[in-house]
């Protein structure tokens, strides 16, 4: 929370705000409720009172002025564009001997900076700038004392639902946009921007590391609009914000330097498990792929646990998207910390997106063994082909692409129920029965994402008689039925939908 104090930083400069170029940009255009709604996340006053502070990619110096402000002892900022260097000095030229701006490419400052030369380093909008990501955060690492705030974008493939938040991974853009020092223009160019889970990597390996999750932007009409469902694009917002601590204990180490001497951490071909469980995989998966094999039942064995966040993303329709619209319908209940049931955990990809969401009291029950082998360890894992009631109650449960595998699935949805508490919700995904031309939809789906004509065919044999379909309406009168409440449709893309129910208070 802003404390009043705080909102006063640019009152006395409006100049940070009126005169920046960027508030002409249709979308998210700077002001001064802009301002004072970022820094106070990137730059809360408890963190900077008494610190020196290093603004990479300064721009007009804002963070500067909101810094000093709050009682930072230094500010240095580093840019590379003429017209926000001069502007900068000017604006913050109350501050004195307190200001320092160099005009320097931010690669070249920071090789030339000396080793923890300032407590706080902050990338606001700048490290997706850069193709070298790691050489960027080596170097901030090296200079910084305390921490380091990284505020930066999604890479695209994430934010589009392509692939799940917590990939560690860096994408190559060739039209990422950079604004410019001068008219209401920007330039665009080939950059990178890097995931959370792949920045947490990144700092490790040079002792920093996070104490809480992703800081989190206020979204509204006058303050930091980085919030691109508004049209419609994207669930994520456009930019995330982390601050990382220095913290020696977190450090990770390379392959390069523990090859050498052999001190990493060493795993046996032969008494591994999860060597053997690849191993045996292969073997399995090859077999299958003889010409004399039978297709054989559908399992959820080693083979398919071992390949399985694959298969769900090629061949379950919206599959992330409805991971992620569970994540979200949670957000919105009052419970800060729900009890969460996941039936089916699979391989825990659920699991691991409320985790990262923030939630800790989560539970998944699984038939397959060697799913649970591969799953989320994080949460409470239950081996069962019953619903675990004595688990319960769960103020959610989650059944998703799960019940057409169950041989009674009334049985089990009533089971659910009495394991929820009163105004506990259900969330329940399956593939109903469809027409002909609806199921051939489903089929341009899979070829759509890979999937040969070979392996669709092999796959309609292996499932038949395994998993069983249910008209829609079978869904509709068995929620109805056992007296659930406010059933609804909350997503559904070729035969495939997803409903949400509430069980009764009374």
């Amino acid at each position: 929370m802003t404390s009043p104090n705080q909102l006063l930083a640019f009152d006395e400069h409006p100049v940070f705000y009126q005169d920046d170029n960027r508030r002409y940009r249709g979308f998210n255009p700077t002001s001064k409720a802009f301002l004072e709604a970022k820094f106070d996340v990137l730059l809360p006053a408890h963190l900077v009172k008494g610190k020196t502070i290093l603004d990479l990619g300064s721009c007009y110096g804002a963070a500067g002025q909101w810094a000093l402000f709050n009682g930072a002892k230094q500010y240095t900022g580093v840019e590379v564009q003429q017209n926000f260097v001069s502007q900068s000095r000017q604006w913050l030229a109350h501050w004195g001997d307190q200001v320092e701006i160099v005009q320097q490419d931010v690669r070249g400052f920071l090789r030339a900076a000396g080793d923890q030369s300032f407590d706080l380093v902050l990338l606001a909008g700048v490290l997706y700038h850069f193709v070298d990501t790691k050489q960027i955060i080596d170097e901030a690492c090296r200079v910084s004392r305390e921490q380091v705030v990284i505020e930066t974008n999604y890479p695209p493939s994430m934010r589009s639902g392509k692939l799940p938040q917590n990939v560690a991974m860096t994408e190559y853009i060739t039209d990422q946009e950079v604004n410019l020092d001068h008219g209401n223009q920007s330039m665009l160019g080939v950059s990178a921007t890097t995931s959370i889970s792949a920045l947490d990597i990144l700092f490790r390996l040079n002792g920093f590391a996070k104490r809480e999750d992703k800081l989190s932007f206020p979204v509204g009409p006058d303050t930091v609009i980085y919030d691109e469902s508004r049209m419609g694009s994207s669930d994520l917002q456009i930019r995330f914000a982390v601050r990382y601590y220095l913290d020696a204990e977190q450090a990770l180490t390379t392959l390069e330097s523990t090859l050498p001497d052999h001190s990493g951490q060493l795993r046996s071909w032969e008494t591994d498990p999860l060597a053997q469980a690849r191993t045996s995989a292969y073997q399995q998966q090859a077999k299958s792929l003889s010409s004399d094999a039978e297709p054989g039942a559908w399992q959820f064995d080693a083979q398919v646990a071992e390949v399985f966040d694959g298969i769900a993303r090629r061949e379950i329709p919206d599959y992330l998207r409805v991971i992620d619209l569970c994540v979200r319908v949670i957000d919105k209940g009052e419970n800060r910390q729900p009890k969460i049931i996941d039936v089916g955990s699979a391989t825990g990809e659920t699991l691991r997106q409320l985790h990262q969401a923030g939630y800790r009291e989560l539970y998944g029950v699984e038939s397959s063994a060697d799913m649970i082998a591969r799953s989320f360890d994080q949460a409470t894992l239950i081996h069962s082909q019953a619903f675990p009631e004595a688990h319960g109650p769960f103020d959610y449960v989650l059944n998703n692409w799960t019940l057409h595998f169950i041989r009674n699935p009334l049985s089990y949805l009533e089971a659910i129920k009495r394991a929820m508490v009163p105004g506990g919700t259900l969330i329940l995904s399956d593939k109903v029965s469809s027409s002909q031309r609806t199921h051939d939809l489903y089929y341009d789906y899979k070829r759509a994402n890979g999937v040969t004509e070979v392996e669709i065919e092999k796959k309609r044999q292996q499932i038949e008689g395994v998993l069983v379909t249910y008209p829609f309406s079978w869904y509709l009168n068995a929620l109805n039925n056992l007296g659930f409440e406010q059933i609804e449709v909350i997503n559904a893309n070729t035969a495939f939908v997803t409903f949400m129910a509430v069980k009764p208070v009374s």
